[in-house]
């Protein structure tokens, strides 16, 4: 039986509904819609205002304007997408979440351990495991999983787990 235990974090929950919305096609169109448009809008609005008024100081302006708006959408639409999370989750929920988890893996079922108690979740409902450079999802819902940070993995092996985990999901399924 192989156990991790980490520690999971306010930002460990952004981090994964950030992971989840670039992979959001809506959501990224939306973001291109802003972030090359508007800005491409506005630089032939400039290249007008030059081209037949000769205002080289209004050129200027609304260059700048759109080069603003292509850089400071990502960074707002983070912002905003940040604030939004925050406000989805009571303190009481937070608490819930938050702080010192085990995972234990067993051979019917996976042990998740926290201040809560004890639960199981069979293999046949964990649908995948994800990763990238700083976390493991173990997806137990299409928009909901176990969140583990790499950062915060106090003992056990992160890499080993997830490849046991990965077998026993794939002779679930």
């Amino acid at each position: 039986m192989t156990e991790i235990e980490y520690e999971l974090r306010e930002q460990d929950l952004i981090a994964f509904n950030e992971f989840q919305l670039k992979k959001s096609d809506a959501i990224q169109k939306r973001m291109r819609r802003h972030q090359i448009l508007l800005p491409g809008f506005l630089a032939i609005i400039a290249m007008v205002v030059w081209l037949y008024f000769q205002d080289t100081l209004a050129f200027m302006y609304i260059g700048l304007l759109a080069l603003f708006w292509a850089v400071a959408t990502p960074l707002y639409f983070r912002w905003s997408t940040r604030r939004q999370i925050r406000k989805l989750y009571s303190e009481e929920e937070k608490l819930n979440l938050f702080g010192v988890n085990r995972l234990r893996i067993e051979p019917r079922q996976l042990v998740e351990i926290n201040r809560n108690g004890e639960s199981g979740i069979g293999w046949d409902e964990v649908l995948r495991i994800e990763t990238n450079r700083h976390y493991a999802f173990l997806f137990i819902g299409i928009d909901s999983a176990l969140i583990i940070p790499r950062a915060t993995v106090k003992t056990g092996d992160l890499h080993e787990f997830v490849k046991e985990a990965d077998q026993k999901i794939e002779q679930a399924g």
